[in-house]
């Protein structure tokens, strides 16, 4: 059974109130004993490159409606067929499925196929079609999502619904060509590699998750999967193999009032996995965030100029790292960074991350070239540092904190910037360590490249 602590309420403007209760998802009731082949297959692009990028197959299933209403009501539809759905709404559909049971088996032979068109998912909506799912149960084995959206005003909705697959690449709720997907109180289990939970996929999705359990078993499934625009609220979340959060180029993520665990490279990944991209972001707000490895960050960035947000959130981390900004990537894989000996066209990560009304502890970190820029504000108070990493080149760090902020340093560090509301300089606790700062940098200017006392013994002086 999946244990997992859920956010009660949020208790204070800098803290959360949680509690541990037990919660059920599908893997529950499901024979996890009987797909342990399906779930030991690994995805590998490498060998046929995935197939073709077009769609060439028909896509078809028992349940067929095309241009039509159709409903699907107190009953069991299925089929055991490769490169088949069981449910397909296409070209103006409106297909309703409640209070029924979906059973998809058999394989995709194309993993593009099955990426980009939802061939062989156990739904298919697409081309300006609509769906409401609702009361049901959706199941899949080898390798076949659950639900998939597909086209420009394709929209389904899915309402108390149980997801569960295995096999890899079987998302439960899957976006693509600017399809839509709205979600509400869902559960869902996959114990596949690269199984996300809710996913886009291009040319980007639109996912949005109110009240949802998720718990991935599988390398590389993450909890969301954004190629697009996520907006997940109330979700509790726990990947075994997998970051929480895959966000591949200029991509939206955002979670409210959730829970995430999560067991693999770190807590939330954000990175181009081809030229570096401008504009992804990430936030958290009224958040938990909980990595299990000793050696994972909470947020990573990589090859991509991003944003963070983190409001009335909490970070945990048993490496003591926060953040870690780098000129690395995820490989095919999702088991491991790689930088420029898989991509010698890879570039630093640029990050701005806003911290507001949390209470954070642990480090920062900035390899290879790359830059952060820790905005402290709305009574937040952070206990760390800014760390080089190996072969750090020019990265670098810029902090700003206001007024109602604080900063205790838990070593000497050297920043470009330095900024901060307080002009006494009380809310920086230095604990006998020491801010160097450039003294050509502009928005030094108002340090007139002096050296300052700080509360706790340490300095703040310009570097030489």
């Amino acid at each position: 059974m999946a244990v997992l602590s859920v956010l009660l309420l949020a208790a204070t403007s800098a803290s959360l109130a949680r509690g541990s209760v037990t919660i059920a998802d599908p893997s529950n009731y499901a024979d996890l004993t009987a797909d342990v082949s399906d779930n030991a297959i690994m995805v590998d692009y490498t060998t046929d490159n995935g197939g073709p990028m077009d769609l060439i197959y028909d896509i078809t299933g028992p349940e067929y409606f095309y241009d039509k209403k159709g409903s699907i009501s107190h009953t069991t539809v299925s089929v055991d067929k490769n490169d088949t759905s069981v449910v397909v709404g296409t070209d103006g559909a409106e297909v309703t499925i409640e209070y029924s049971t979906v059973i998809k088996e058999g394989y995709g032979t194309w993993l593009n196929q099955a990426s980009f068109f939802g061939v062989n998912a156990a739904v298919n909506i697409a081309n300006q079609s609509t769906a409401y799912i609702s009361h049901s149960n959706i199941t899949t084995h080898n390798g076949a999502a659950n639900v998939f959206a597909y086209g420009t005003d394709t929209v389904v909705y899915v309402d108390d619904v149980d997801l569960y697959s295995s096999g890899p690449t079987a998302h439960g709720l899957y976006a693509a060509g600017n399809g839509t997907i709205v979600a509400n109180n869902v559960r869902h289990y996959s114990g596949g590699n690269r199984c996300s939970s809710f996913s886009g996929d291009n040319p980007g999705g639109y996912i949005n998750v109110t009240d949802a359990v998720a718990h991935t078993a599988g390398i590389g499934s993450a909890i969301i999967y954004t190629l697009g625009k996520s907006y997940l609220t109330n979700v509790v979340g726990k990947t075994e193999q997998a970051p929480c959060v895959f966000s591949d180029g200029d991509q939206l993520t955002s979670f409210k009032n959730s829970e995430l665990t999560c067991g693999l490279l770190a807590g939330t990944v954000l990175f181009s996995s081809s030229t570096r991209g401008s504009g992804a972001s990430i936030s958290l707000e009224d958040t938990v965030l909980t990595t299990t490895g000793e050696d994972m960050a909470g947020l990573w960035f990589g090859n991509i100029i991003a944003t963070a947000e983190i409001i009335s959130s909490e970070i945990n981390t048993k490496s003591g790292i926060l953040l870690i900004a780098n000129s690395s990537q995820v490989t095919q894989a999702f088991d491991y960074f790689a930088g420029s000996e898989q991509n010698s066209a890879i570039k630093p990560a640029e990050v701005v991350a806003t911290v507001s009304q949390s209470t954070l502890e642990g480090n920062v970190v900035a390899y290879n070239g790359s830059s952060v820029t820790w905005d402290l504000k709305d009574y937040s108070s952070w206990t760390g540092s800014f760390k080089l990493g190996e072969s750090s080149g020019s990265a670098s760090f810029s902090v700003s904190i206001d007024e109602t902020s604080s900063w205790s340093l838990t070593s000497d560090v050297h920043v470009q910037s330095f900024t901060n509301s307080d002009s006494s300089l009380k809310n920086i606790k230095s604990r006998g360590h020491s801010i160097y700062y450039n003294p050509s940098h502009a928005q030094n200017n108002w340090l007139k490249k002096k050296t300052v006392s700080l509360t706790g013994g340490g300095k703040l002086r310009p570097s030489s």
